[in-house]
């Protein structure tokens, strides 16, 4: 039989001769997906995390600023622990948003949680902008805040799982992780994005005018961005994987099948998770403050070695993606996250003491380290679970692994340093964040170019 020829309803009843290797369950196989669609899942992906990253890390490259607007009462040392702990305090609303997006995601569909979360983060990120300040409202200012906060934590913990499930669903198992690498180029644009809205406000407003009006305006973006976002997703069809699993009779799901038969891999994942994440958050967010507030530069000189750092990261992700599916991704993280090991400690000396290229040079190191990571970690974790589970398990293990290890990292690496002295604490800090990875990459099955867990071969 000519496979091509099969319509998409004929396709999703035919039955793959083989069971899935690891349940034994018959799988169905998935529609197939043509070039022009695959290309338009991922554009609309990586835009879509584009759009959700910027409005939900512009408060880190903000967060100095946030504490004097929010804080004023304070010293600048408390400042800016009280603005970094609204920052952690979104991580810790994230699990809140894996227990509610994680089941609908598994029940009704990938893409529809993916719609509620953008709209969600630019109403939450939009309405940061318009909180009076402290001297007009007094103590409901920074209570609005983490209000906002909230709710932004809230969508993101729907929206890292959805993206990388969406696109990893409809992606061929011989190059998921170079197509999934492109969804952690539109986050870590996102990122870079805010980078650059914060070095322009730095440029172009005093410090007065930015703590009095101008901070306003990368939150303010918010909604035509998200308006972009929604349209883009909106137009998207539901995931391949997904339509076929609807068609399983007695298909296995929810909480309790979760944890009785996925024990392992949610360590796995939280494992994968929180070295990733918490060199994420310490290199790409922290960092500019660090630098900034700790080692006392120039707010602008500390943008710019950040933000080019980031953009060289941004370049490496799909090429170590790339890699990964030649050499594999346990081969390439494990790599990524050994190194991290190694260099930190050097590379912070050289970010206290070294001149502008050196520091340069060393945050590139540390990023080049985050791309090894950051390259494959969106299609690892999803082939940890089963199409039935799959978001609710990866929702739940990146959430509350984000909420406490990695959002909280910029928060307790500043009171560290103020606490001890020591401004190598974000170093040690990393190395604890590598230790946990190396023994979760020891014992996670590596699945590259195979199919993930509980779906058909796809071919490509």
């Amino acid at each position: 039989m000519n496979i091509d020829a099969l319509n998409p309803a004929d396709e999703l009843q035919r039955v793959v001769s083989q069971p899935d290797s690891d349940s034994g369950a018959t799988v169905y196989a998935r529609r197939r997906v043509g070039d022009r669609e695959l290309k338009r899942v991922v554009l609309a992906s990586v835009l879509g995390s584009f759009v959700e990253w910027f409005e939900f890390s512009v408060y880190g490259y903000l967060a100095s600023i946030m504490g004097r607007v929010f804080f004023p009462a304070s010293t600048p040392g408390v400042q800016l622990i009280a603005s970094l702990a609204a920052f952690a305090i979104a991580f810790f609303a994230r699990p809140f948003g894996g227990l509610i997006f994680g089941p609908m995601g598994d029940r009704y569909g990938r893409k529809k949680v993916l719609t509620a979360t953008i709209i969600l983060m630019a109403v939450a990120t939009f309405c940061i902008g318009l909180i009076p300040d402290h001297a007009t409202i007094g103590v409901a200012a920074p209570a609005l805040l983490i209000i906002f906060r909230l709710l932004q934590g809230v969508s993101a913990g729907g929206e890292a799982s959805g993206a990388a499930i969406f696109v990893a669903e409809y992606c061929p198992d011989r190059n998921r992780t170079a197509i999934t690498s492109w969804i952690e180029v539109g986050c870590m644009s996102g990122f870079c994005f805010g980078a650059v809205v914060v070095a322009a406000l730095t440029h172009f407003f005093s410090v007065a005018q930015i703590d009095a009006w101008a901070w306003r305006l990368p939150f303010l973006l918010a909604l035509p961005l998200g308006g972009i976002g929604l349209y883009i997703r909106y137009r998207l069809e539901e995931t391949p994987a997904f339509e076929a699993a609807q068609h399983r009779t007695g298909q296995r799901a929810g909480w309790r099948y979760l944890f009785r038969t996925h024990a392992g891999p949610l360590l796995q994942s939280s494992g994968l998770i929180i070295v990733t994440n918490v060199t994420l958050f310490t290199v790409v967010t922290y960092t500019p403050t660090y630098l900034v507030s700790t080692l006392k530069l120039d707010a602008s000189t500390g943008l710019t070695i950040s933000l080019v750092s980031q953009i060289f990261l941004v370049a490496m992700i799909p090429l170590l993606g790339a890699l990964a599916d030649r050499i594999g991704r346990k081969t390439v993280m494990l790599s990524g996250v050994l190194a991290v090991a190694v260099l930190v400690v050097p590379c912070f000396h050289l970010l206290m003491t070294g001149s502008f290229a050196t520091r340069l040079a060393a945050l590139a190191l540390l990023n080049l380290c985050l791309a090894a990571m950051l390259s494959c970690i969106f299609s690892k974790v999803p082939s940890l679970f089963e199409t039935s589970v799959r978001f609710t398990g990866m929702a739940i293990s990146y959430n509350v692994s984000v909420a406490l290890f990695a959002g909280t990292a910029p928060m307790i690496n500043a009171w560290l340093i103020q606490a001890t002295g020591s401004r190598m604490i974000p170093a040690y800090y990393l190395i604890a964040a590598a230790a946990v990875g190396v023994v979760a990459l020891l014992f996670c099955h590596d699945r590259t170019g195979k199919p993930m867990h509980g779906d058909a071969p796809v071919a490509g």
